[in-house]
């Protein structure tokens, strides 16, 4: 990474964006809850809840994919304030929301300023001096939001329904948009690539590049197939009598284990490489989406959910950190959001009508071979990162 390129966080500087980030990102990390409170409000049928949580992450995605090629345009604040205010107005909008098409609609809204803000950050944090450490970070804090959010959600749902859990959105969102003017006020660079000439020339630049964009993708189906079980956790949850309450607990304890696991993968950071560690944790991936979907014991649902949350946030900083040497510049973290998003919010609506069809055991192997697929996809970019990793301490570039 060149010097040009790096971005050195004051404490305080890192600390606003991560709050803003969790703020602006509230209600996707909560969406088993959303799920079963739309159908509720509604009284939508699965699928049709799927829909509204597909449209606000198609927005996200879009916007992400806008976002990481305007970073080197805008200024951080400008694209945190611009992505924030509309996040806070799809909120306020879903609020007064009287139908399913109403609340898609807001939910775009809210979208296209989830994906504008998380974009921005991603760019930014690969851009440190040590990405893995920073997205650690990112990913740990994520865990500790969702445990408090885990206890906090369920109460505004009890108490007030949809209206609680997006009233309590709303909040966060607008308390978001008070910290921005903490965060260096930067750009990215205007380069396309690495600055290496030895890596960013000719044909071997470009298949870097199409190496990142094909990890992407495979990101990306990783998510559509993460996102598929976990809408419905709490569906499958319900149906071995697992109260909502309960699953609030797990939700918490999970986040807690979010906090520790992405931390202390970024204090690994590239000593194992890339590969290996997806390795690893895609295949424990595995055996715990199986072990919800098809296992039929509270038992098994207490230990597999939480491998469900905790394993995708480990995974993340080993991935990005070696797509980080890949593209230097941020761009491709970056987009990182726009397809992990895409996954996140096609993967409902598949995994809803493979449900409904042939129930919860069918969709689990659903989700492994999109979990298979993606993770080998996903691999060109961590052997990539290995190679050069290995060829830089070898002093060959």
């Amino acid at each position: 990474m060149t010097e040009a390129s790096t971005v050195t966080l004051k404490p305080r500087q890192l600390a606003a964006l991560l709050v803003l980030f969790m703020c602006a990102f509230a209600a996707p990390l909560t969406v088993a809850f959303n799920i079963g409170t739309i159908i509720s409000a509604f009284g939508a049928s699965r699928v049709e809840a799927g829909l509204v949580i597909s449209a606000e992450g198609i927005a996200v995605s879009i916007a992400a994919l806008v976002c990481s090629r305007l970073i080197s345009k805008y200024y951080l604040r400008t694209l945190l304030f611009a992505g924030l205010a509309f996040v806070a107005a799809g909120n306020v909008l879903t609020l007064v929301a009287e139908s399913i098409p109403a609340m898609i609609g807001c939910r775009i809204v809210a979208g296209l300023g989830i994906g504008t803000v998380i974009s921005a950050v991603m760019a930014t944090a690969a851009r440190t001096p040590k990405p893995e450490m920073t997205f650690g970070w990112v990913n740990g804090c994520a865990g500790a939001f969702i445990s408090m959010m885990g206890l906090t959600v369920p109460y505004f749902i009890l108490r007030d329904g949809l209206d609680g859990a997006y009233g309590l959105y709303t909040t966060l969102s607008l308390l978001a948009l008070l910290l921005v003017p903490m965060v260096p006020n930067i750009k990215a660079p205007p380069h396309e690539m690495p600055s290496a000439t030895s890596r960013g020339k000719g044909a071997s630049g470009r298949l870097q590049e199409h190496t990142g964009w094909i990890a992407l993708l495979g990101l990306g189906i990783f998510f559509f197939g993460q996102a598929g079980i976990a809408a419905f956790v709490e569906r499958i949850g319900a149906r071995i009598d697992v109260s909502l309450a309960t699953l609030g607990a797990i939700f918490f304890f999970s986040g807690l284990l979010t906090i520790v696991g992405p931390i202390a993968a970024g204090m690994v950071g590239p000593r194992f490489g890339s590969t290996k560690p997806l390795v690893l944790i895609g295949f424990l991936f595995c055996v715990a989406v199986l072990a919800v979907a098809t296992g039929g014991d509270k038992l098994g649902f207490y230990l597999s959910v939480p491998m469900i949350m905790v394993l995708p946030a480990i995974l993340l900083p080993f991935f990005l950190g070696g797509l980080s040497v890949v593209d230097p510049t941020g761009k491709l973290a970056g987009a990182q959001p726009a397809f992990a998003t895409m996954g996140g919010a096609l993967g409902p609506v598949a995994a809803g009508a493979v449900a409904d069809a042939s129930g919860f055991g069918a969709l689990g192997w659903f989700v492994v071979i999109m979990l298979a697929v993606g993770m080998s996809l996903m691999a060109t970019a961590t052997f990539k990162a290995d190679s050069l990793r290995n060829a830089k301490l070898q002093g060959v570039i």
